[in-house]
């Protein structure tokens, strides 16, 4: 029975087998070690009471290995040396308050040292005291903080203790924490391409034929005709006009590089970082591409002026320059836009204060009527019953202007389009590959985003209707020019 004990104490207790290298540290080594697991520890602690099981067991086997370490370093001359000052700061504190007593009947004092000495901290009263120290907090640079108030804590500790404040008296021995989070800003969401016409690339140029029957004047179809007649008597043979639209897979890349040694020793995921950033700089590229885009080696932008079927719309005659747009403007680009129930109305937050305020005279005088709905928690903030996309790719004010007057603002300001009329392929998804050899001698490691996609307006011109006397298109803007 005793056998069996002994067997399974050897069994379970691994501890010197877990730190048997410690032993054969520097002590360098040894101090790099505990501030390692002392962050490591911080983390643990951050989480609460909402340790898994798992980091349960994580936290212990830290503490114990920072227990071991400690006792090696101990034994080290620098060990030694803690040791000593910290039981000679022990003493210096109790023999600094043996037979200290205070008189509490007479109150507390909380008087600032720098009313009493104004010379010295240079403070002139509480409020610019008090703002030194909100400042401080505020901008946490301690380049920044107000040098008065820095010689006033400096001042407050003495030469006889160990302080945080004084790096050198062991204030390096406060082990610094480490947030296993990036903080970042969200790039704008693509909200373009998932209204668009998808077409699947199986091959690196895809032709898709269209039908030309944007001229309604004399078919809806391109060139069928039909005739009412009698019973026996022959139709005229017709037939419609065919054209092609195509599609080329252009390569959208971009590349990194991380050393080996930031790899293995970051606590975060480079690889991952690396990915993340590279996808969501080529999302944002392409919103810009599938709205300006010159069409030459990447796709052609709605609102590009080699888009066939761009339509502009003219402010009114005599309008402001003051008025940047009115609902009459609103009225005469919702008139030209071909499948309006599928529109968008793109625009950049510069136009928000105008777009809020839109709004037009009732026929019978009574009232105004809103163009404008704000968002809820149903719908996104609508113009004249469709959404709006606020896009900082979208052009606005010219940089250091206000925007009070047309001519302070670049073309293309407003537009609505109707996106389901462009054709956007992707040729498989984006990829990122990596590579040890590029940069082998460097110990870094290469990688590379490569994406392969192409999108273009499939309308070749602007609609003429039947009878109406206005041209029709999906991709309408309002211009800068009056009428």
């Amino acid at each position: 029975m005793a056998s069996a004990i002994v067997n399974r104490v050897l069994v379970f207790n691994d501890t010197p087998v877990k730190h048997d290298d410690i032993v054969k540290m520097t002590v360098n080594q040894l101090q790099d070690e505990r501030t390692r697991l002392i962050t490591v520890t911080e983390v643990f602690d951050a989480k609460g009471d909402k340790l898994s099981s798992e980091d349960a067991q994580s936290y212990s086997d830290a503490v114990d290995r920072i227990e071991a370490v400690q006792n090696a370093l101990g034994k080290t001359p620098i060990g030694l040396a803690e040791r000593k000052a910290a039981l000679l700061a022990t003493s210096r504190i109790a023999n600094a308050t043996s037979g200290l007593t205070f008189d509490f009947s007479k109150g507390v004092s909380t008087r600032p040292a720098w009313e009493s000495d104004k010379e010295k901290f240079g403070f002139k009263n509480q409020q610019e005291y008090l703002g030194a120290v909100i400042n401080a907090y505020k901008g946490r640079n301690p380049e920044a903080v107000d040098p008065r108030l820095r010689a006033a804590v400096m001042d407050a500790v003495g030469s006889d203790e160990f302080s945080k404040a004084n790096w050198e008296a062991s204030g390096i021995t406060v082990p610094r924490g480490f947030i296993n989070t990036v903080m970042q800003l969200e790039p704008e969401a693509d909200q373009l391409t998932s209204k668009m016409t998808r077409i699947p690339m199986t091959a690196p140029v895809v032709d898709i034929p269209a039908r030309v029957d944007k001229d309604h004047s004399t078919s809806v179809t391109g060139g069928f005709r039909v005739y009412r007649g009698k019973e026996t008597s022959s139709p005229t043979l017709s037939k419609n006009a065919m054209e092609m639209i195509s599609l080329k897979a252009h390569e959208l890349n971009g590349a990194a590089a991380a050393t080996n040694q930031l790899m293995a020793d970051s606590p975060l995921s480079i690889a991952a970082l690396i990915d993340q950033g590279l996808r969501e700089e080529a999302r944002s590229y392409r919103i810009n591409e599938l709205l300006n885009g010159n069409g030459i080696g990447r796709p052609l932008g709605m609102l590009h002026a080699s888009n066939p079927s761009l339509l502009t719309v003219l402010r009114e005659s005599g309008q402001s320059t003051g008025v940047i747009v009115n609902g009459t403007n609103i009225l005469k680009m919702r008139q030209r836009v071909w499948g309006y129930e599928n529109a968008v109305w793109l625009c950049s937050l510069d136009l928000f204060p105008t777009i809020a305020t839109l709004h037009i005279e009732s026929p019978n005088n009574a009232g105004l009527v809103k163009l404008f709905y704000p968002a809820d928690s149903a719908n996104p903030d609508m113009l004249l019953g469709r959404p709006i996309i606020w896009t900082e790719y979208m052009n606005g004010i010219t940089s250091g202007q206000d925007g009070s007057v047309i001519s302070e603002w670049n073309t293309n300001f407003l537009a609505c389009v109707n996106p389901t009329q462009v054709l956007y392929g992707e040729r498989g998804t984006g990829t990122l590959t990596r590579s040890i050899h590029v940069r082998f001698l460097e110990r870094e490691e290469v990688f590379l985003f490569t994406s392969f996609d192409d999108a273009r307006p499939w309308w070749t011109s602007v609609m003429t209707p039947a009878k109406a006397g206005l041209t029709l298109s999906p991709f309408v803007v309002l211009s800068a020019t009056t009428a």
